[in-house]
């Protein structure tokens, strides 16, 4: 289900917070004459420390007095926008787009005072063979100690290594580490492995792929599926391992979540987005727990609760992103919204709680930060439903439900009329359930933390509505061919039809024409010397009129009126002799009834000897009125039928599982048992 989330800007308390809900500010680092990048946590003991990318150099700094952090040493490199960092043991491990290798550093000792790192370019394998990068996109450490570098690429070995994944293990030699393979098939922008899973953002693809790296030497791809704006920047895992989340890093794009329990058949589950229409692009996000991080770029920091991964709800947020007034970015309204600016990354881990995030150039245009933030969050409340039509009990789709005075979720029902929303606070709230062609209705729930709430609402039609006519948009809601131009050609003679098909005269144009539709006109373009003749028959066959035109060379138009039979989908053709329309097929008993020629007109000569014909179909529906029952009446008796799991898989009730309750009435519930 796609929900978006809207902000209600009646509560002045919630104009006056909208640059931060649920995350407070309690610390501030800034680094006033360069940019910031990525950022990961480090901890020694009861120490916690930001271990920051900047684009001169790598910065530590001990946060373990949140409200006071400083930075313990910085080292200089190569300048580069992108610098990613990961730790094993007492290393951090450091990539970059610039040619300046592996950058790994000795924390515990460069702490203590002894600065100590190296930068590596030169990897060996088991066989003695050796491997070059020089320059990284990105790098993960999984727990067992093996390093993934991400878009790696070399300044004397160019293409080699390819730009996926190269494997090295860190563990065997912190300072040296073994080359162990590799994965080529696509460029990785980002991506995180657990248990021998690579879990892989291949932006360029625009897909999530999910690959086996047991085999170091042999990685195999399990599954992929394609994210929500064709551009997937990052991806990690939920704690059980069912379910995966995706960003994009596009304009207006998503946080996308998807069920992998089938992994060569990955389901998105649902998507969201921080702040709908201002055109915010989410970076990295990160799972913890039931929560999922993401650093939003100008957006800031954001927390959603993943409790119930179909229904994702916002809980917190800090838009760190704020430019003084008149600067040229104010005036111009570019402190908000699309732009790479703001929150690089965000880093959810420490034993404290607490969360670090790198911001690029928060206070102005050259400064990067961290920030240290003290979480204000709860689970979400959930709310849960069915939208029913009253007095039939048919589902009602598309339904919008609205939670009023709270910063809530805009849901639609499916088609079975479920529908999933909530609200990161508990309270009583009012609840709009809507439909055009139905009579709105509010009600109110009660919503706690970290529970569901389940609300059933039924919609009465609004039988004061005007009758709409043929060309009402909103007729075409009710039929997918309404208003359709379709479009086929091709030479007559048994050859390809530029739009599909052989045109053999056996069948010309696949049409679809449902019961009681009106097929309005049908233009033929000829190019030839030949002599064709159009029948006009009634639905018994009996030829009514008949029309000859003398096909000369050049671009012809005939257009005809004709009605589709009432009954069940048909086929329009022309008979192999050129000389009539038909439906299925030639000799049909049921030919189409043409009305009447409207026009031919003609154009420039062309070459002769061929019948070219092409249509442009538009399909009228009926003037009627389009609220009417999508399925026939269901008895109001309510009886269990079956349970089924977010896979459609019929199931016994267990415990901390998404499951779908099917009753004989039509009516499906969803429910989690928490024990």
């Amino acid at each position: 289900m796609k929900k978006i989330l809207i902000y209600i800007l009646l509560l002045p308390t919630l104009i006056h917070s909208q640059n931060n809900f649920n995350l407070s500010v309690i610390g501030e680092y800034e680094w006033p004459n360069t940019e910031g990048s990525d950022i990961w946590g480090w901890v020694d003991g009861s120490n916690e420390y930001a271990l920051v990318g900047l684009n001169d150099g790598f910065s530590v700094v001990d946060v373990t007095i949140p409200t006071n952090p400083i930075e313990i040493f910085y080292i200089p490199d190569l300048n580069s926008t992108w610098r990613d960092i990961k730790t094993w043991g007492n290393y951090a491990y450091v990539t970059t787009e610039a040619d300046a290798g592996l950058l790994i550093v000795d924390l515990a000792a460069s702490i203590s005072g002894n600065l100590t790192y190296w930068h590596v370019t030169n990897f060996l394998n088991p066989n003695g063979n050796s491997i070059e990068f020089t320059a990284a996109h990105n790098i993960y450490i999984d727990e067992e100690g093996i390093a993934y570098i991400f878009g790696a690429s070399s300044t004397t070995q160019g293409s080699n290594p390819a730009d996926g994944a190269i494997f090295l293990d860190v563990a065997a030699n912190p300072t040296d580490p073994v080359y162990l393979g590799e994965w080529d098939d696509y460029y990785i922008h980002d991506g995180m492995v657990r248990g021998d899973t690579l879990y892989a953002g291949c932006i360029y693809e625009g897909e999530l792929y999910v690959v086996d790296v047991s085999d170091k030497s042999n990685p195999q791809v399990l599954g992929h599926k394609a994210t929500p704006s064709n551009f997937t920047h990052n991806a990690w895992v939920s704690d059980n391992g069912q379910f995966v989340f995706t960003t994009d890093e596009q304009s207006d794009a998503y946080i996308a979540a998807y069920d992998i329990s089938n992994i060569s058949n990955i389901q998105e589950v649902d998507r969201i987005q921080s702040n709908p229409g201002s055109n915010s692009i989410p970076h990295n996000t990160h799972v913890d727990g039931n929560f999922l991080i993401t650093s939003y770029y100008r957006d800031g920091t954001t927390v959603h609760d993943i409790t119930y991964p179909n229904n994702m709800i916002q809980v917190a947020y800090y838009d760190s992103y704020t430019l003084p007034a008149g600067s040229p970015s104010w005036q111009s309204g570019q402190y908000e919204g699309d732009g790479f600016d703001g929150c690089w990354g965000t880093y959810p881990f420490l034993p404290s709680g607490n969360i670090i995030s790198s911001d690029i150039n928060s206070s102005n245009n050259q400064s990067g930060k961290l920030l240290v933030y003290r979480r204000e969050f709860n689970q979400a409340c959930y709310l849960e439903g069915n939208v029913t039509e009253f007095g039939t009990n048919n589902p009602i789709d598309n339904a919008n439900i609205e939670i009023l005075n709270t910063v809530a979720n805009l849901s639609n029902s499916n088609l079975l009329g479920n529908y999933t929303s909530g609200v990161p606070d508990a309270g009583t709230y009012d609840v709009i359930f809507s439909k055009y062609g139905y009579i709105s209705d509010t009600l109110q729930a009660t919503l706690t933390n970290g529970n569901i709430t389940y609300l059933d609402a039924e919609l009465d039609i609004d039988t004061a509505l005007p009758i709409l006519g043929c060309t009402d948009s909103l007729a075409n809601n009710y039929n997918p061919l309404a208003n359709v131009s379709v479009s086929y050609g091709g030479p007559i003679n048994n050859t390809i039809l530029g739009g599909g098909g052989y045109f053999d005269g056996n069948q010309h144009l696949i049409f679809d024409a449902y019961e009681d539709c009106i097929i309005k006109s049908a233009t033929f373009y000829s190019d030839g010397n030949n002599i064709v003749t159009f029948e006009l028959r009634d639905n018994n066959g009996n030829v009514i009129d008949d029309t000859t035109y003398n096909m000369n060379p050049g671009s012809q138009t005939i257009t005809l009126n004709f009605n589709v039979p009432t009954g069940n989908s048909h086929q329009l053709g022309i008979a192999t002799s050129y000389s009539e329309l038909y439906r299925n097929d030639e000799g049909a008993n049921y030919p189409y009834n043409i009305d009447n020629v409207i026009s031919i007109t003609g154009s420039s000569a062309s070459q002769s000897g061929y019948y070219y014909f092409y249509y442009n179909i538009e399909v009228i529906i009926p003037c009627e009125n389009t609220i009417t029952n999508i399925t026939n009446h269901i008895s109001e008796q309510q009886k269990l039928l079956r349970i089924v799991d977010v896979m459609g898989k019929e199931i016994k009730e267990v415990s901390n599982q998404t499951l779908f309750y099917i009753y004989s009435n039509g009516i499906v519930k969803k429910k989690i048992i928490i024990e």
